[in-house]
């Protein structure tokens, strides 16, 4: 298994309302406080993980308006 750990700080917390809408079966959302939480994204692989950006983009948009600070790390599970 593949992973992307978004973790994300937001500039307001009326921004949760952005981040809800990502909520599926592939991505986990973890709030650690009004403003602070991480997106837990699983792939099959990194290649299926360079084909589905759109939480990543999302975040980064975000980011680039300085709506929200965000760190992206990506791996694979050790098994």
């Amino acid at each position: 298994m593949y992973y992307r750990i978004i973790n994300f700080t937001l500039l307001a917390p009326s921004l949760w309302a952005m981040i809800n809408q990502f909520k599926n079966n592939d991505a986990k959302i973890i709030k650690f406080a009004d403003n602070k939480g991480i997106i837990i994204e699983t792939f099959e692989s990194s290649s299926s993980a360079g084909k589905s950006t759109e939480i990543l983009a999302a975040l980064q948009s975000m980011k680039a308006q300085a709506m929200a600070k965000v760190l992206v790390e990506e791996g694979t599970e050790i098994e």
